[in-house]
């Protein structure tokens, strides 16, 4: 196995590069922040879980390099001032009206990859590195190499199958990962330090809600459900944290694959949430379907977090009897809120009531666990301190 620095720290540099992702994750909620006929269109939908599969997995990617193998060196501060360049381009033609950037943004997207590859190729030929970490990277190397060239072809091929070829090329990228590692036995990251950048991004994701949020915190529109959004918001976090910050066994030895793919539909459940505020309030909305695309990136949220329970602490692990509670939650006020999705405020105060509900579960789940755990390692912990005693 692999040896890895232990509680490597997040750099400067790393939360410097995620602040394009801010302004990125702006420009694709855009995708999907326009109805018609009261409704979200399918392409619309298909081309926000697109750009957002392809923001996030160069996102991974690059965090993967750098958990593993990045340094602050020279070379890798360079390359990341250039991808971030490159990416604010590519955020920039996002938007309903991208296929008409086409081409620009078919070479860009390649460009993008293919400083992933050089970077991997760079590490691949390093003297310090050994053939363990050679054969990790191989597969890196294969994923960003045929990327990017793939992407480059797309921009050659007729116009009735490139954006298809496009869309199948990102979903590779997106796939041939989890295939080319679960396989490799040498393969293990920095699980800490993954963590705190994921959860740094997850962080990014609450911001674009604060965004939308903010828009209810005037003195024209401040409202019953700004309040009750703003509880949402909160509960979501507590939710979110509790399990990645306090529950979760940063000292396992898992690869980290599971973490990185269960967070792509807390991403997606996020950003569909977000916009669902003003789908809600919309006189125009059909409010079945906002309801519906709601609940949907609730859903998502929720199911993606709780999915990391066995990943957990050994006494924090949930059981069958708490993921019943967490589904029951869930199911009622999924039936309850389409009932009443002809009214807003209704449905507003169910969400709220069920955020709150999963919040206050875990909480109490927690603190009980942790007292029962610390009841039971009291005796060995006085012997530990009698021993040092009579040592010392």
């Amino acid at each position: 196995m692999t040896t890895l620095i232990k509680h490597k720290r997040v750099e400067f540099s790393e939360l410097f590069y995620d602040l394009v992702f801010v302004f990125a994750i702006s420009k694709v909620t855009t995708l999907i922040d326009h109805l018609h006929n009261g409704i979200l269109t399918w392409n619309s939908f298909l081309d926000f879980l697109i750009a957002t599969l392809f923001l996030i997995d160069s996102w991974m990617i690059q965090t993967d390099y750098t958990n593993r193998y990045g340094k602050n060196s020279l070379f890798n501060i360079v390359i990341m001032f250039i991808k971030m360049g490159i990416l604010l381009f590519i955020a920039n033609m996002i938007g309903p009206d991208w296929q008409q950037y086409f081409h620009y943004l078919c070479w860009a997207i390649g460009t993008l990859t293919l400083t992933l590859f050089f970077q991997y190729l760079v590490e691949f030929f390093r003297k310090s590195t050994d053939d363990a970490n050679r054969e990790s990277i191989k597969g890196f190397l294969w994923i960003t190499g045929l990327g990017s060239l793939g992407v480059y072809l797309t921009a050659l091929l007729p116009i009735y199958l490139r954006v298809y070829i496009l869309f199948v090329s990102i979903l590779l990228t997106f796939i041939m990962p989890s295939i080319l590692l679960n396989k490799d036995k040498h393969y293990q990251v920095n699980l800490p330090h993954l963590i705190e950048r994921i959860s740094l991004l997850v962080i990014i994701m609450f911001g674009e809600m604060i965004t939308e949020l903010a828009n209810f915190f005037t003195i024209e529109n401040f409202s019953i459900y700004s309040v009750l959004y703003f509880i949402i918001m909160i509960s979501l976090f507590l939710f979110y944290f509790g399990q990645f910050d306090h529950a979760i066994d940063e000292k396992s030895n898992q690869k980290g694959l599971f973490l990185i793919y269960s967070h792509y539909p807390i991403f997606i459940g996020l950003m569909m949430m977000t916009v669902s505020m003003s789908f809600l309030l919309n006189p125009e909305a059909n409010l079945l379907f906002a309801t519906s695309f709601s609940y949907i990136g609730f859903g998502l949220f929720q199911a993606a977090v709780l999915v990391n329970g066995p990943y957990n602490k050994h006494y924090l692990r949930y059981s069958k009897s708490y993921y019943c509670v967490q589904a029951t939650l869930y199911l009622a006020a999924l039936i309850l809120s389409l009932i009443f999705a002809s009214n807003p405020i209704i449905v507003v105060s169910i969400t709220t009531i069920l955020a709150l509900a999963i919040a206050i579960h875990f909480i109490y789940f927690y603190v009980t666990q942790n007292k029962k755990y610390s009841k039971s390692n009291e005796p060995t912990e006085k012997v530990i301190k009698l021993m040092a005693f009579l040592l010392y």
